[in-house]
């Protein structure tokens, strides 16, 4: 619901359709979609008769748009008040092939900023679709950072890249091949992150995480294995992965334990001092690193402040 109020909060005098595709496969969302169409008459609700997972559902919310323009968003994001006027202007300005919108990132509570902006871009810019696969496009996981061409969008077929959790990415760059990506650089959109828990997919997070190296497999023939390799790099640049820190940060929501690390990491080709090094982090008490990432986003609060 909260994600819906942002929308029509910075719609303001604008009309923008919402259009809602609804996994839930049951009646749980039709009473909160009935209270928001008493605020803004311009929804439209769409119930999937059966659950279509992640990728076919993140699919099938820009599928069902019939505007020019689709912004992919969460049910967790939350738009800034000044975001569709911005993203309107530039559309009117040079009707981009793709938008890509900067983001801030913030705590599971939406209440502690832990990073400013997820590029560190100063301006508005373009970029060459090889140049932001290679370097930046790990960004444009987060849904709320796509901003989609519908007429470029609807003839790429997704389905090679549904299972890899970034259908959305495939097929985004698919069409984007040898075009042009406008890049905003003032963040407009809120990213829950913060914790693991915070995700719908936590019991399926290794598999999240080595999903970009298969959807840039499957990306290959489009771009070429160079460029591909080196997005899978920047991918786990990102996040950290293939780190310490990063299964402590699981750890802290037990979404690494003994278990995982029997099934993910002890018969992994990682060296010795890594695999020690994780074997001690699945047996410490997640509270101890509850209490550290306590710590840490307390700093964060300092350096980038409070919402």
């Amino acid at each position: 619901m909260e994600c819906v109020l942002s929308v029509i909060q910075s719609a303001g005098e604008y009309r923008i359709p919402v259009f809602i595709s609804d996994d839930s496969a049951d009646d749980t969302n039709v009473a909160t979609v009935n209270r928001l169409r008493t605020l803004y008459p311009h929804i439209r609700h769409f119930r999937n008769h059966d659950n279509l997972g992640i990728d076919r559902n993140i699919i099938h919310s820009a599928d069902v748009c019939s505007c020019r323009y689709a912004w992919l968003l969460g049910e967790d994001d939350r738009l800034l008040p000044g975001a569709i006027p911005n993203v309107l202007k530039v559309i009117k300005n040079t009707a981009p092939y793709f938008i890509y919108v900067n983001y801030r990132s913030a705590d599971s509570s939406m209440k502690i900023i832990l990073k400013d902006r997820s590029l560190p871009l100063q301006q508005d810019d373009i970029v060459e679709s090889s140049e932001f696969l290679s370097r930046d496009a790990w960004s444009m996981a987060f849904l709320g950072a796509c901003v989609i061409r519908k007429e470029c969008w609807n003839p790429v077929i997704p389905d090679r890249y549904i299972g890899t959790y970034y259908a959305h990415v495939g097929r985004v760059m698919e069409y984007l091949k040898g075009r042009s990506i406008f890049r905003i650089a003032e963040p407009l959109v809120l990213n829950r992150c913060g914790s693991p828990k915070t995700f719908s997919w936590i019991d399926s997070t290794f598999e999240v995480v080595t999903g970009w190296e298969s959807l840039m497999k499957e990306l290959e023939p489009v771009y070429g294995a160079e460029i591909c390799q080196e997005s899978v790099r920047s991918f786990e640049r990102a996040h950290g992965l293939n780190s310490l820190y990063f299964l402590a940060y699981l750890r802290a929501d037990s979404a690494f334990d003994s278990h995982m690390y029997k099934t993910k990491v002890r018969l992994s080709d990682k060296s010795v001092g890594y695999k020690i090094g994780a074997r001690v982090i699945s047996l410490t008490p997640t509270v101890f690193f509850r209490g550290i990432r306590f710590f840490l986003n307390q700093i964060r609060a300092l350096r980038y402040g409070r919402l």
